[in-house]
């Protein structure tokens, strides 16, 4: 283990060195004279860092002989924590001095306290002389370790790169193959029909990290999938399996509420009555239990399933899928050599072209040491994608670390040298994740701000501490040790989670500094080593100072009575090291006081009742960083102010308080402050205006908040304010005391009572402005001023009537979205100007009324532009007067739009008389990208589909249609949706479309013919034919009542819904049978049936007349699922 502890201590010193240098310039140090204790620090810290360089990469763990490395890491984390309070002094300094410009004044005040200070510093620093020198005494088996290493072993330098990698920036994130073999093989045995006791369960088998989850989530994706099953619900099970969790987490992904607020029996159904519904898909992932009766308890909730739904379970042990009764187990395969290879040269952002032949030999060994598994190779390929230097390439082939017996221990050790690799600078942040329990659901914006309170970000120039740190998020990232991003549907973030295999890797690292569980007793050793305090519910009570158990105080009485979960008291003396605090669903109570002098950085109490306030927080002088969920009071305490170090404060679901406390102003290091879901909250204090370092205030879902303070801008650090779903906030003051003259992003996104956007927020940085969902009704003039723009979000504004004219004077607008707002008419003319537009989903023709209205012509130069799937939707087309316009908007040339959707229909109230030949020449001028997916066309009216959609032959237009011979133009075409196409009467001579699935006609009176091949009879000689829908697999027509198929329906079609059809489809001589092609061998009506549709499965034929008789060819579908 020391040679992962260097690596840990390593990195924290290198971080530490470079935090000295900075707090060595300050001006408190000079103030304070503490230059030369600093100094020597300094050399103190550039010494270790030397000796620990030496053994990271050795496999030392049993070699009592490098028991000085633990030692050297304990006086790693005394320098950091010496530093991490000089710098909190310094930045108190900082502060102070700006409150009073006295600068002579403030300097005499300091002198006094700084001689103590200086004393204090000297004694700390001496006590770790100390230590450095009691460890120096095995410097005779350092220099021996030095003379024994080989010369591949010895610290890289920069001045000894054999060869540099010529390596991609900005790569995107590899994907682990998708077993092609294997996911045919589980998505054939999950759409099996047959519905056995145990058949339904189908189980996938491998090794931790051999890519189980992926493969999972590639089967829930799959086309096949979806249109087979109308829900799929994934829950982790996770190594901790209870049933009521596993029952609460089954709820949460069935209902999407929170399961901690509903009772047992109201939550079993809800699942009841949900999973007996349609038919589901569920995904137990990383199971671990092999208790059959603990499954058979969970199962029964499971009994009154839907027919044909199916569960897919992932686990480590076939015993687990055993346990469930699984009859269909996959055993994944480890991966070849050419797919790890591959897999590996991905990740490292290269083509193997690129790669030097010393690079492609030492490649190739490491990946064969990662024995197939993928999430070994794709985290050293992401690793190494940064490393330049052949030697490092070397070192990780070399290392000892490899030398295990079993291919989980070689993985394992793949993950201990991608830590060991790992930039310096990441290796803290990394780590900090042991606290969190597995399958935790990190939020990057949260762990980010953690990070900041921990110190680990170290500020460069003028970037702010969050850009540094989403940076870094990203690389790690990069590397694998974050995965899955997944956005929120509420808006709030991008969340990850972390593979169970690199959690194991941080607490394998931090070893006894991350406690999960309170001892019954506790010694010192193990205080003094618990940095990472990480507690979920538990039932045992423990009074940590007698040293044994006892029961709580409250455990019996009223709290008994409802059946609280009550948490044990917590000795205090665990706070003397503690850096963070976790608290997960348990009401953990403190039964002594917290020292004020505690190291404290980060609590996050994540309760999972209403409890009153933690005291306790209040003596935490170092706390950086509050996350509080689901506490109840009447008012905050005034005291909270004390925590005048408090950089981020979050309030999670809390409620009772109808506002902060006033001395919430004095927080002057707060720069992030979120009131998420407070059920009470009415106002924030003036006294707000206090927090000189506020970057980002976020109030979301606070129904009662009535207004905001206008001392709010005078928060000149502003950068991001956030008003969501705070329902009664009608308007914004229209006063504010002060300028917002640095905030980049406002986002007032349903507010739905808000209507008016007042001047003052024209900050001269504005980048990014939401209003989606608002009742504004015009944007203010002054939008169009803030140059630095490029996000408008008006989505769901339904009383918007207009955009203001000077819209075009955004020339950095990337992003307006106005979909979906119902009283917007047109769009006023300079859109074209927008040239860096990127999203648009709506395109509005102006109606020519006025020269202000923009014309589609304006759509030329936005090449770029799609919507948020790449759609793209331009209504309005009956306003188009000249063909030369519409093609002067270049639709073929917009590769970025893969759904798109041309309207002739009326926003308005009055209805066009259409002009055929006018409407053919606009749609024929239209012609969409060849890459196009879905295309819908409303309310044309022209005679014909347009040339793009047809055969080039003029015999299409006398009614005969010959053999296709041109090549198809829209290979990617898989929906196509015609509405409302009043002239429309032949459907013929249509263009091969290969990939097309779904196919809806929808009120098309004239209708009379469709065509689903490309060939027809001309007198009595039948042409060869060609299938225009090969793959058609839904076919919906309705209220077309001339219509009718030829030569036959399409042979592929699995779903076909025919509604208000004409009569006479069924009528004698004209069955719908007469629409199938007839069978070589058998001509009867039952065969043609047969043959025609082998695959249908869903049949609906709603509003159509007919006798008995003429609906026996029904008896002959067999493969009908729904009728």
């Amino acid at each position: 283990m020391s040679g992962m502890e260097a690596a840990l201590a390593c990195g924290l010193l290198k971080v530490a060195g470079n935090r000295l240098v900075s707090l060595m310039a300050s001006e408190f140090a000079s103030i304070t004279g503490v230059k030369n204790d600093l100094s020597e620090l300094q050399d103190i810290n550039g010494e270790i860092t030397s000796w620990l360089s030496t053994v990271r990469d050795l496999s030392i763990e049993n070699d009592q002989k490098f028991r000085w490395v633990i030692k050297l890491k304990d006086v790693a984390y005394d320098i950091d924590d010496l530093l991490y309070e000089f710098h909190l002094k310094s930045e108190d300094y900082k502060i102070d001095s700006y409150r009073d410009k006295h600068a002579i004044a403030d300097c005499l005040r300091v002198k006094p306290s700084s001689f103590i200070y200086r004393c204090k510093l000297t004694r700390k620093v001496k006590a770790i002389k100390v230590k450095l020198a009691a460890i120096a005494k095995q410097r005779s088996v350092m220099n021996a370790i030095g003379n024994n290493l080989s010369v591949d072993q010895q610290p890289l330098s920069k001045n000894r790169a054999i060869g540099v990698l010529s390596l991609l920036t900005n790569v995107e994130e590899s994907e682990i193959p998708t077993r092609d073999k294997e996911k045919s093989g589980i998505i054939c045995k999950l759409l099996e029909s047959n519905e056995g006791k145990d058949d339904w369960i189908v189980s996938v088998v491998g090794l931790g990290g051999s890519g189980k989850t992926t493969l999972a989530k590639h089967i829930c994706h799959d086309n096949k999938i979806k249109e087979n099953f109308k829900y799929t619900f994934w829950v982790h099970v996770s190594h901790d399996f209870n049933v009521e969790k596993l029952i609460g987490k089954l709820f949460e992904a069935i209902t999407k509420q929170k399961s901690d607020i509903h009772a047992p029996q109201h939550m079993v159904d809800e699942i009841s009555n949900k999973l007996s519904g349609e038919k589901f898909l569920l995904v137990l992932d990383d199971a671990w239990h092999e208790d059959k009766d603990d499954w058979k308890e969970f199962m029964v909730l499971l009994k009154s399933r839907a027919p044909g739904s199916k569960l897919m379970l992932t686990t480590r042990d076939r015993k687990v899928a055993e346990a469930v009764n699984s009859r269909h187990i996959f055993e994944l395969a480890f991966l070849s050599e050419a797919e790890s290879w591959n897999l590996f040269v991905k990740s490292c952002g290269q083509e193997e072209k690129d790669l030097g032949s010393e690079f492609i030999q030492f490649g190739k060994e490491i990946v064969n040491k990662c024995g197939g598994v993928p999430l070994a190779i794709k985290t050293l390929g992401g690793i190494l994608c940064e490393k330049r230097e052949i030697s490092t390439w070397r070192a990780i082939r070399e290392s000892d670390l490899w030398n295990e017996g079993t291919i989980e221990g070689r993985v394992f050790a793949s993950l201990k040298l991608s830590y060991i690799h790992l930039k310096d600078h990441l290796k803290q942040c990394f780590t900090f994740c042991s606290i969190f329990p597995k399958g935790f659901i990190i939020r990057k914006s949260y762990l980010i701000g953690q990070w900041i309170a921990h110190g680990f970000i170290k500020l460069m120039n003028e970037e702010q501490p969050e850009d540094i740190g989403s940076e870094w998020f990203d690389s790690l990232v990069k590397v694998g040790f974050f995965q899955d991003p997944l956005e929120c549907w509420d808006g709030s973030g991008v969340v990850y989670k972390m593979h169970d295999l690199i959690h194991d890797l941080t607490r394998y690292i931090l070893q006894n500094e991350v406690l999960t569980s309170l001892p019954k007793y506790m010694n010192k050793d193990c205080t003094y080593k618990c940095r990472y305090l990480s507690l979920n519910a538990c039932s045992e009570m423990v009074d940590m100072s007698s040293g044994g158990a006892r029961k709580h105080p409250n455990q019996e009485g009223a709290g008994a009575q409802v059946g609280l979960n009550l948490a044990p008291p917590l000795d205090m003396s665990l706070f003397d090291k503690v850096r963070a605090l976790y608290v997960s669903e348990g009401n953990h109570s403190f039964d002594k006081p917290v020292k004020k002098t505690c190291y404290t950085r980060s609590v996050i109490l994540n309760y999972a009742i209403d409890t009153p306030f933690p005291i306790f927080i209040l003596k935490l002088e170092y706390l950086g960083y509050l996350e509080i969920h689901n506490v109840s009071c009447t008012e905050l305490p005034e005291a909270i102010s004390g925590c005048r170090n408090l950089q981020s404060l979050h309030f999670i679901e809390c409620s009772g308080f109808a506002t902060l406390p006033k001395s919430v102003g004095k927080l002057k290091k707060l720069r992030t402050l979120e009131l998420t879901r407070i059920a009470d909250l009415e106002s924030l204090p003036q006294s707000i205006c206090g927090c000189h370092d506020l970057q980002l205030l976020q109030l979301r879902s606070c129904t009662k908040l009535i207004e905001v303070p206008n001392s709010i801008s005078k928060n000149e650090n502003l950068r991001v304010l956030e008003i969501l779903y705070c329902s009664n906030v009608q308007q914004l003051p229209s006063e504010f005391h002060g300028e917002f003259s640095n905030i980049q992003a406002i986002n007032l996104a349903n507010c739905r009572s808000l209507k008016f956007l007042p001047s003052a927020l024209a900050s001269p940085k504005l980048r990014t402005l939401n209003l989606s969902q608002t009742r504004v009704t015009t944007l203010p003039e002054w939008v169009t001023l803030i140059g630095t723009l490029e996000c408008i979000n008006l989505e769901g504004c339904n009383e918007l009537v207009e955009l203001p004219r000077g819209i075009g004077n955004l020339k950095r607008l990337e992003v307006l979205n106005i979909n979906r707002c119902q009283n917007l008419h047109y769009m006023p003319s300079g859109i074209g100007q927008l040239t860096r537009l990127r999203r648009l989903d709506l395109f509005l023709v102006g109606c020519g009324q006025g020269q202000h209205d923009a014309r589609i012509s304006e759509l030329k130069n936005l090449d770029m532009i799609s919507g948020v799937n790449g759609d793209m939707t331009i209504r309005n087309l009956q306003y188009v007067k000249d063909p030369g316009d519409a093609e002067k908007a270049r639709l073929k040339q917009k590769k970025n739009i893969q759904s798109l959707e041309l309207d002739w229909c009326s926003s308005g109230k009055e209805e066009l008389v259409s002009d055929k030949k006018q409407d053919l020449a606009v749609l024929d001028a239209l012609e969409p990208p060849s890459e196009i997916k879905k295309l819908k066309i409303n309310g044309y009216g022209g005679p014909h589909l347009p040339c793009w959609m047809r055969q080039n032959d003029s015999s299409y237009l006398r009614g005969i249609v010959i053999k296709q011979a041109s090549t198809p133009r829209f290979l990617c075409l898989t929906v196509l949706k015609l509405k409302k196409l009043p002239n429309l009467k032949h459907m013929q001579g249509i263009l091969v479309f290969p990939s097309l699935k779904f196919v809806k006609l929808y009120k098309m009176p004239n209708l009379e013919e469709l065509w689903t091949t490309s060939g027809s009879e001309i007198g009595q000689e039948e042409l060869d034919e060609q299938y225009c829908f090969p793959v058609l697999s839904h076919l919906e027509i309705r209220e077309c009542a001339k219509l009718i198929v030829k030569p036959y329906f399409p042979t592929s079609l699995e779903s076909l819904r025919l509604r208000d059809y004409n009569d006479q489809l069924l009528s004698p001589g004209s069955l719908l049978i007469n629409r199938f092609p007839p069978h070589a061998d058998d001509p009867s009506s039952s065969s043609r049936v047969l043959t025609a549709f082998p695959h249908l499965k869903e049949l609906e034929l709603n509003r159509m007349t007919g006798s008995s008789c003429d609906w026996e060819f029904l008896q002959q579908l067999t493969g009908l699922e729904s009728l």
